[in-house]
């Protein structure tokens, strides 16, 4: 079996369907989509609205059949939409930090109350999605936000890997990674993540060679790799502004971080948050996340470590008995 999958494998074995959830397109700003997934039942549950990091594609919460918290959250019966923020272009190099936490999330949670017929939603983001979503509730408190699932939140941001130590320190200047499109193009952005854990394809390898045993954890081997390689641009004034303020200036650790012209404090987030930690995370390591604790100081927080790495956290057969679970738990709690 392995020999026959390795041959396969090198010979660019398929990883199977991608994504393959139905789901409507019921709001566009720009680039910025919002979807709702087609569910049999609408419980009248809080629906749910996942918000990604703005350097990875969305596709990986729905990444394949049997391995999809987008179908996970709909079986347990949620309203589940998407933002997705697409690809940007040299048009979005001008877009900053508060174009998305002020602009496009307000108007896309709004949207989404609108069409799921209900007076707030649940914010559910991903890696820097998560700060996203805390910093758009807390500068935006008119935003029908009922609670936040946040998970691997970067909030202390300077020795999350060599590239934002060299930002904090000035050996490096944001101007120096962005291209002529005005962005950090994708394939530095892969780059930097990779730098994180010189080891990880040695353990790419192991897990390939565990996998080669069983088609299904062939497919999905490939599957989650390939997401993993899949980056798009950074938005350069957005970057600029990330190095500017968050890594070099430590924004949000003293308790507040600039958004565009004004001032947020994390402290203004009034609702109950889900803090979901990896212990095995090495792009965002708990002490990354640990300082949520403080700076949502008038939030219900609620503190979850899991024995996983950055997207083991919903992804794989742990995430399908631990992680996953857990978070319909919280949910079903605070209806």
């Amino acid at each position: 079996m392995r020999t026959r999958n390795g041959l396969r494998h090198v010979g660019g074995l398929a990883t199977g369907p991608l994504a393959v959830t139905p789901s409507s397109e019921v709001w566009r700003r720009d680039n910025v989509v919002l979807y709702r997934y087609h569910g049999e039942e609408r419980a009248g549950m809080v629906p749910i609205v996942l918000v990604m990091s703005l350097v990875t594609k969305p596709y990986v919460f729905d990444l394949r059949p049997g391995s999809s918290l987008v179908q996970d959250l709909l079986d347990a019966g949620h309203d589940v939409f998407l933002l997705d923020w697409g690809i940007p272009e040299p048009v979005d190099a001008h877009n900053g930090i508060d174009r998305y936490t002020d602009h496009y999330l307000p108007r896309a949670v709004e949207a989404a109350a609108c069409v799921a017929q209900s007076a707030d939603v649940t914010l559910f983001g991903y890696c820097m999605g998560a700060l996203l979503a805390l910093l758009s509730t807390a500068g935006n408190p008119q935003m029908p936000v009922r609670n936040i699932v946040a998970l691997a939140t970067p909030v202390k941001l300077r020795d999350l890997s060599p590239m934002t130590t060299m930002l904090a320190e000035g050996r490096l200047r944001p101007d120096d990674l962005v291209d002529e499109t005005g962005n950090v193009p994708a394939s530095l952005v892969m780059e930097s993540l990779r730098i994180v854990k010189p080891t990880a394809p040695l353990a790419t390898y192991s897990n390939l060679w565990q996998s080669l045993a069983d088609d299904e954890a062939l497919s999905a081997h490939n599957a989650l790799v390939g997401w993993s390689n899949d980056h798009i641009p950074f938005p350069g004034t957005a970057f600029r502004q990330l190095a500017t303020d968050y890594i070099a200036g430590g924004a949000p650790l003293g308790g507040t971080a600039p958004v565009g012209d004004r001032i947020v404090s994390l402290g203004d987030v009034r609702c109950p948050v889900l803090s979901v930690v990896g212990a095995k995370d090495h792009l965002v390591p708990p002490e990354a996340s640990a300082p949520l604790a403080e700076l949502l100081s008038n939030a219900d927080l609620t503190t979850l470590v899991l024995p996983a790495g950055h997207a083991g956290l919903f992804i794989g057969r742990q995430a399908r008995t631990k992680c996953v679970p857990s978070i319909i738990e919280w949910l079903a709690g605070l209806t």
